[in-house]
C-alpha cells in the first residue's frame, strides 16, 4: 500500500506543479496568476504579492532540494523578477496586489508580502548562489520584523488607544520565516529571531489554562474581550505547532539539546487545536471556533479551507514524527484521508479550496488572491519528506 507521503511527493511532481505551471506561469509579463478556474482556466489576471514570494519559495525550494529542474528554477526567477522589477513603491516597501503587467492596485499596512517575499529570494540565492540576491532577501526579513503597522503613510484601521492588541500571526509568520532562510542561505540572525518568535508564543498566545492557542491578546496577554477575542483559527494554530515541533527537531538534531519544553509546546498547540478544530460530525478542520462557546460572527465559520487541512496534516505528522504515538499516525492518517477524499481533485489535478462543513463544494476555484501554489504543495512536499513510511 502506497503511503501518504509517498502519494502526495508524486502527486506533487506529476500533478501540482505542472497544473500551476502550465496555467498559472504568465510567460509576458513574470509571475505567476493564481485566479484559476477548475481545469486551469484563467479567470482573473491581477497578481497576489503574497503568492508570488510563496511561489518563488517553493519552485526554488523544489529546485534545491528534490531535482534542479530548469523549469522550476525559471518559476523561481520569473517571480522574483517579477517582484524586484514592479511590486516595490516608492518608500522601497512591497505592495499587495498588482495588474497583470504590475501597476499597483492595492496596498497592506502589514508586511506579510515582505516575509514572502524574503522566503522566495533567499531560495533563488541559495540555487544561484548569487550574494545580491541573499542579501535582499534578508533586507526583505528585516523590513517585516520593523513594520509596525506601516502608521507612518496610513491611519490606523483600529484606534490604538482604545483597546490595544497584539497579534499571533507575526510571531508565526516570523518563525516559519526564520527556519525557511536558515535553511536556504544560513541566516545568521535567524535563530535569534526564532528565539523571540517562540518566546512571545509562549508568552501571550498557547494558553494552557484555557487549552488553546489565541489568535489576539492584549499587550500584557491578557484576554480581549470582544468577538474578536474568543475567535480561535485552528488551522494558524496547528500551522505554529508544527512550526514549533520543527524547530525543536532542527535543534536536538544539530546540537542534541535535551530540552523537552519545545516539544512540549508544540504538542500541546497541536492537541489543544485538533480537539477544537477537528469536526466530529463530518470530518475536516473548521476555519474558526469560539473559545468559550459564545457565539462568534466569522460567516464561514464551519467551512473547510483547504490551508487548515494541510496545516492539520503537517502538525500531525510532526507530531507523530516526534513522539511515535499511534493516535498522531491515526489523525495524520485521518486528515490526509479527508482531504484526499475532498480537496484533491483527481480530474483536473491541485485542489478544491472551499467546502461547506459537509465536504460540498462551495467553489470551484483552484486560486485567488488568497491561494496560490503554497499551502497544498508545501504540506505534499514535506509529507514526500518526513512520512516514516515513505520509502
Amino acid at each position: 500500500m502506497t503511503s501518504f507521503g509517498a502519494l502526495n511527493g508524486r502527486l506533487l511532481v506529476e500533478e501540482t506543479l505542472p497544473f500551476w505551471l502550465n496555467h498559472g506561469l504568465d510567460g509576458e509579463h513574470g509571475g505567476f496568476f493564481t485566479g484559476l478556474g477548475r481545469d486551469g482556466s484563467l479567470v482573473d489576471t491581477d497578481k497576489a504579492v503574497w503568492m508570488q514570494g510563496r511561489a518563488a519559495w517553493l519552485f526554488g525550494r523544489m529546485a534545491r532540494t528534490e531535482e534542479p529542474r530548469k523549469e522550476w528554477l525559471e518559476a523561481a526567477r520569473s517571480c522574483c523578477g517579477f517582484l524586484a522589477d514592479h511590486a516595490f513603491d516608492d518608500r522601497g516597501r512591497l505592495a499587495f496586489l498588482l495588474t497583470r503587467e504590475g501597476r499597483i492596485l492595492r496596498r497592506r499596512r502589514y508586511a506579510w508580502s515582505e516575509a514572502f517575499a524574503a522566503m522566495g529570494f533567499g531560495e533563488l540565492a541559495a540555487n544561484e548562489g548569487d550574494e545580491g540576491l541573499r542579501q535582499r532577501a534578508f533586507q526583505l526579513a528585516d523590513a517585516f520584523l520593523a513594520n509596525e503597522g506601516d502608521s507612518g503613510r496610513h491611519p490606523p484601521k483600529w484606534e490604538p488607544d482604545a483597546r490595544p492588541t497584539r497579534a499571533l500571526a507575526k510571531p508565526l509568520i516570523a518563525l516559519g520565516m526564520s527556519q525557511a532562510l536558515r535553511d536556504s542561505c544560513g541566516w545568521e540572525a535567524g535563530e535569534k529571531v526564532a528565539d523571540l518568535a517562540l518566546s512571545e508564543m509562549k508568552s501571550f498566545f498557547v494558553r494552557p489554562d484555557l487549552e488553546a492557542v489565541l489568535e489576539i491578546t492584549s499587550p500584557d496577554g491578557a484576554l480581549v474581550h470582544s468577538d474578536e477575542g474568543r475567535t480561535l483559527q485552528p488551522g494558524h494554530a496547528l500551522e505554529g505547532a508544527w512550526f514549533v515541533l520543527e524547530e525543536a527537531r532542527r535543534r536536538r538534531d544539530a546540537q542534541g539539546d535535551p530540552d523537552s519544553s519545545l516539544q512540549t509546546m508544540g504538542l500541546e498547540m497541536a492537541e489543544w487545536s485538533w480537539k477544537r478544530g477537528w469536526d466530529p460530525e463530518s470530518g475536516g478542520i473548521f476555519h474558526s471556533v469560539s473559545l468559550d462557546g459564545a457565539p462568534i460572527q466569522e460567516v464561514h465559520q464551519d467551512m473547510k479551507f483547504w490551508w487548515p487541512q494541510c496545516e492539520a496534516i503537517l502538525a500531525a505528522l510532526h507530531a507523530w514524527v516526534a513522539t511515535g504515538d499511534s493516535k498522531w499516525e491515526k489523525r495524520y492518517a485521518q486528515a490526509g484521508a479527508w482531504f484526499d477524499s475532498h480537496h484533491r481533485d483527481p480530474e483536473h489535478g491541485e485542489c478544491f479550496g472551499w467546502l461547506h462543513r459537509d465536504g460540498s463544494l462551495a467553489l470551484s476555484l483552484k486560486g485567488g488572491i488568497w491561494k496560490g501554489p503554497f499551502h497544498y504543495p508545501r504540506m505534499q512536499l514535506l509529507v514526500g519528506q518526513l512520512d516514516p513510511c515513505n520509502p
